[in-house]
């Protein structure tokens, strides 16, 4: 399995984790994501390295350690993750153009408390990093580690990452996609069908984001069996042991896995204690080896049937008891009243639908409760129109992939038409509208019908001409 991680950004989060985010450069039968995180985890209780595919919030590109890195070296590679089976060191070679000169290294020390080094080619520390503080004083080494000694622990890593959904599955990651449910021309898909998909489509990126925090709580395998191997090593030499020592040093000769080993003590507790102490958190890892992994199978099982359901959804028409079935399975709000029932009289829309010269989907509000309903329903990305200073009708750009960015300057006008047109400015042919994302607006308790606090915005003012609203308004859908 050849896979290397061409390393983008860097941060530091307020949790002592250094965070890379990074490019996977390897084959597409993996199917791994096109960018995933490797955290650098500092804390003494969860001390390591794992890849994630969220970025920890509070993360800041402003640190020495940052700097220092991104002036030796900017563009690097992973390929390896090494690990001192004696000390518990992990290695992390920084690979960058020819390596006939040697290569920089950050070295995550399993001390108390953890630290993390940049190592320059010549073994000169030239950064260090923990909870104790940055440290930027350069100072020798001794010379390069053994590295033929070292267990690559790389692919444990990668081995929870490749358990992942295909690229075919990964047009659901996105929340605010559009959901495609079309259906065929003789047997189109209801409305509430479409929302039905929409909400199984939020509760699978839910689904996907806890099975990511699971697979990186699960301890790797290296780990468990070095906890289980120290407490057996213990009890074997405990008569070794000098009263309140720290640690316990044995040489390759003593040990059954033909390699130095220095177990850690608590000074406090008798042997006898420590040995159950060794043993009590050999037991607790293997406990959470199983029981994560019988987790993560059921979230896969899980995460199994809503693609199965959202694919049915998409395709093709069904009854309202298909939907009731789905409801209750995954333990969802039901649908608005009347919902499904093709016999039951249709409620009126709470807003008009025109489209844009440009395809896009203009939505305007009927009336001040018809705009409460509009702008409620309304994603946090939709765009949000209103004319400035006077009454008017709430109007909605629904995001789509496209226009995540920014608005075209063409539907920009073109929604600011509808809404002009649409208050007591109609007869003026120019005016001034607010333009934001439905995010930035808050319906406070006690405000009448139509009201909403604007908590920022931007304002245009446009001018325009009576053919270009009629060709607007002759664009009206519903």
């Amino acid at each position: 399995m050849s896979i290397k991680l061409k390393v983008l950004k860097t941060w530091i989060n307020k949790d002592f984790t250094i965070i890379f985010q990074m490019s996977i450069l390897a084959s597409k039968e993996l199917n791994l994501p096109k960018k995933i995180h490797l955290l650098i985890d500092l804390r003494q209780q969860s001390f390591g390295m794992r890849l994630d595919r969220e970025k920890p919030g509070q993360a800041t590109a402003n640190h020495a350690f940052i700097q220092i890195l991104r002036k030796h070296i900017p563009q690097f590679t992973i390929k390896e993750i090494l690990r001192d089976k004696t000390t518990g060191d992990l290695y992390l070679p920084l690979l960058a153009g020819s390596q006939s000169e040697g290569f920089w290294t950050i070295k995550l020390a399993h001390s108390k408390p953890p630290l993390a080094s940049l190592i320059d080619p010549n073994h000169m520390v030239q950064v260090s990093y923990g909870q104790k503080g940055t440290f930027t004083k350069k100072h020798q080494l001794e010379g390069p580690p053994d590295w033929a000694a070292f267990e690559n622990v790389f692919p444990d890593l990668v081995s929870l990452t490749t358990q992942k959904d295909t690229v075919k599955d990964a047009e659901y990651l996105d929340e605010d996609e559009e959901t495609d449910v079309s259906g065929d021309s003789t047997n189109p898909i209801p409305e509430d069908q479409r929302e039905l998909a929409a909400r199984l489509k939020r509760k699978l990126k839910t689904t996907r984001k806890n099975l990511e925090k699971l697979r990186a709580d699960i301890p790797p395998v290296t780990e468990v069996e070095r906890v289980k191997q120290d407490a057996i090593h213990l009890q074997r030499y405990a008569y070794l042991v000098a009263p309140e020592a720290f640690e316990l040093k044995l040489d390759s000769s003593q040990t059954s896995i033909g390699t130095d080993l220095c177990i850690e003590l608590n000074p406090d507790l008798s042997v006898g204690r420590n040995i159950e102490a060794a043993y009590e958190r050999s037991r607790k890892l293997e406990r959470k080896l199983k029981m994560g992994r019988e987790q993560v199978e059921q979230f896969q099982n899980y995460e199994k049937d809503l693609l199965d359901d959202i694919e049915s959804l998409r395709t093709v028409a069904h009854t309202e008891s298909y939907w009731q079935r789905l409801i209750a399975k995954y333990k969802l709000p039901q649908l608005r009243p009347g919902s499904g029932n093709s016999a039951a009289p249709q409620t009126a829309k709470a807003y008009k639908t025109y489209l844009s010269s440009t395809g896009h989907t203009i939505l305007v509000g009927k009336g001040a409760r018809e705009n409460d309903e509009l702008t409620k329903a309304a994603r946090a990305n939709d765009y949000w129109f209103h004319a400035v200073g006077v009454t008017g009708s709430h109007v909605i750009v629904p995001c789509t992939p496209d226009l995540r960015a920014a608005l075209p300057s063409q539907v920009l006008k073109e929604a600011a038409i509808l809404a002009l047109h649409s208050s007591r400015l109609k007869d003026d042919l120019a005016g001034e509208c607010y333009v934001t994302r439905r995010a930035a607006l808050k319906k406070q308790k006690g405000m009448a019908a139509g009201l909403w606090k604007i908590e920022h915005s931007e304002t245009v003012f446009i001018r325009y001409q009576t053919d270009e609203l009629q060709k607007l308004l002759q664009s009206i859908r519903a």
